[in-house]
């Protein structure tokens, strides 16, 4: 895996608890920014399994008061019959048996995600080391420095969706690319796009890579722009 596909994934895992504050930032070392990942990702695991069982343990209380509820039940005392349910009441706990495998499934994906940020640490030699750092660190730099102008863009993009209905990690892969389309001149913006998708398979889903893949794809030519502005400003100062 490149210095920077690790770089942006820690970016991503770390970023809601990174410091805002850029002399704390600086101070950061890639072990501790991994270390910080893998806590996030075990603890994210570990609420996984905790709402899907609080899931399938509604489901099953749900069934025990339909059964209690039904008219050939109500003179029972000792012993509750099973009763036939609707379809529109199976589908429904179908619908919620299968949001809790879901959760259960992305549970079991995180530890891998660990043990790879893991081994991305031991085998990381010296000059990796520091390229993941130097990477990472210009990466969120640049989005502190244009966070306002990001935010806008995004809200503007084409899309069905509005940014405030986004889950956080949709959001922060968004936010972290748009930075790369914009401001980082030496990624072709089509690069910044498949990484940004690619992260939203690793992190998220199907659906989320296909909206992500959306946004950023409505703003490339915005992006084109905002790079020819800026080498026309660097040019002009240049002749001055």
């Amino acid at each position: 895996m490149s210095a920077r596909r690790i770089a942006r994934e820690l970016a991503i895992i770390v970023m809601p608890q990174l410091p805002k504050n850029k002399e704390k930032l600086s101070k950061l070392e890639v072990t501790e920014l991994v270390d910080k990942a893998v806590f996030l990702l075990v603890d994210y695991a570990r609420q996984n399994l905790k709402d899907a069982h609080a899931i399938i343990n509604g489901a099953n209380r749900e069934l025990d008061q339909i059964e209690l509820d039904h008219p050939q039940n109500a003179d029972n005392v000792h012993e509750i019959e099973s009763v036939p349910l609707t379809t529109q009441e199976l589908k429904d706990k179908f619908k919620q048996m299968e949001i809790a495998i879901n959760l259960i499934s992305e549970a079991m994906d995180l530890p891998e995600l660990a043990l790879s940020a893991n081994r991305n640490r031991e085998i990381d030699k010296a000059a990796q080391k520091e390229d993941v750092r130097e990477f990472f660190m210009r990466l969120i730099e640049e989005y502190l420095d244009h966070k306002d102008t990001v935010e806008e863009f995004i809200k503007r993009a084409r899309s069905q969706w509005s940014i405030d209905r986004m889950v956080s990690i949709d959001r922060d892969i968004l936010r972290l690319a748009c930075t790369e389309a914009f401001y980082m001149e030496d990624i072709p913006i089509n690069v910044a796009i498949s990484e940004a998708v690619e992260l939203a398979h690793r992190f998220a889903d199907e659906r989320a890579a296909k909206f992500i893949n959306g946004v950023l794809s409505s703003l490339q030519e915005e992006a084109n722009a905002v790079r020819r502005m800026a080498a026309r400003k660097r040019q002009a100062a240049q002749s001055l």
